[in-house]
């Protein structure tokens, strides 16, 4: 049975269609309306497979309506019903199932649904082994087949060849990264809309809603991911499982940190701040927490390893705080420790010039006098 949607500012032109369809047989009308914004809040719960689309319509056309219902709903088959024959052409640009024009016969809209039908149905496929067919696609994938994402200083998103996936905009790449930091938690609509648009209009904000989350399904599905994102319920979910991070990596190094190459590993993969050179708003939080975890493995590390990894330890440290007094004492010890008497030196005039110039303030007494010793 196919469910169908109408669009259409005539209420006659509505009736006339349903009258066609219910002739016609196996269709089942799941919404009729005289104005797109109506179809567009309803399509996500009504779950059409086709729609009948007006073009000549007040306030938004059926054109710049279908765009906005393919970015709720990409898999959307569209039938433009119209009495006008100039707009063929812009509506097969927006990946229009048909074209019918007005006064639409019973006989043009069989082919229509013929065509549909022949369309949707499965191709037929190779007999699968019993084995093969019980494997859920998440354990199927094989780790070389996980897309690889960077969130540590900057975010970067790589396919499963290692190329660098290019962003069609920023709000789209920002989308991914507030799914993806949900960690395949469910996401509100609301709270999306709250945090990629704060400032604009619930229906300005709405809008380009549907069309950033339709440019993101579309470049998921051209890494070979079409069904990544989930929606339920007015929520969107977002398969992490297909995704490997630093950031988990880097969660695993902080949880078992016993030898010195994980305390290496450890030093290596902090490249940044989470989602530092992004600036997202909503992600502060969950970046100062993670800095914070970070930079107290590191100190604990202090007390696990010696000699040139910790002194790189305290060198890390201070790279994350360059005005913590207490990391350049500890490295200066270090130093002194190994006899690195010239390093000493060294350091001591980058933190006289930086205290100077940058603070206009003196450097510690405690540090002079380490310094003198």
């Amino acid at each position: 049975m196919i469910r169908a949607m109408l669009v259409d500012d005539e209420e006659i032109a509505l009736d006339l269609m349903e009258i066609l369809l219910a002739e016609i047989g196996g269709v089942t009308i799941v919404g009729k309306y005289l104005h797109p914004a109506e179809a567009l809040a309803e399509v996500e719960q009504a779950e059409p497979d086709l729609i009948f689309l007006d073009i000549e319509m007040p306030g938004m056309n059926g054109l710049a309506a279908a765009e906005r219902l393919l970015a709720i709903r990409p898999r959307l088959k569209i039938v433009f019903v119209t009495a006008y024959h100039q707009y063929a052409l812009d509506a097969f640009e927006v990946n229009a199932r048909d074209y019918l024009l007005k006064p639409v016969s019973k006989e043009r809209l069989i082919k229509s649904l013929e065509r549909f039908n022949k369309d949707r149905s499965p191709a037929p496929q190779a007999p699968q082994t019993a084995a093969a067919a019980s494997v859920p696609i998440e354990e199927a994938a094989s780790p070389a087949a996980k897309l690889r994402l960077h969130v540590l200083g900057s975010m970067e998103l790589y396919d499963a060849a290692g190329t660098l996936v290019s962003w069609r905009t920023k709000k789209t790449k920002e989308l991914f990264a507030l799914l993806w930091h949900h960690g395949g938690a469910p996401v509100y609509r609301l709270h999306i809309l709250e945090a990629l648009w704060p400032q604009l209009t619930a229906e300005r904000a709405q809008a380009l809603f549907h069309t950033t989350m339709y440019r993101l399904r579309k470049t998921l599905k051209s890494l070979g991911y079409p069904e990544m994102i989930h929606f339920a319920d007015e929520r969107y979910t977002l398969h992490c499982e297909w995704i490997e991070s630093d950031l988990q990596k880097l969660e695993a190094a902080m949880q078992n940190v016993q030898t010195e190459p994980v305390v290496e590993k450890l030093i290596g993969l902090y490249r940044g701040d989470y989602l530092e050179t992004e600036h997202y708003g909503w992600a502060q939080p969950r970046r100062l927490e993670q800095r914070a975890a970070f930079q107290q493995a590191l100190e604990n590390c202090t007390q696990q390893v010696g000699g040139h990894l910790r002194e790189c330890i305290w060198r890390k440290l201070i790279e994350m705080e360059p005005y913590a007094e207490s990391y350049y004492i500890s490295l200066l010890h270090e130093m002194k420790s190994s006899g690195n008497i010239t390093g000493m030196r060294l350091l001591y005039l980058q933190m006289k010039e930086k205290w100077k110039d940058e603070l206009g303030m003196e450097l510690d007494i405690e540090i002079q006098e380490l310094l003198r010793k």
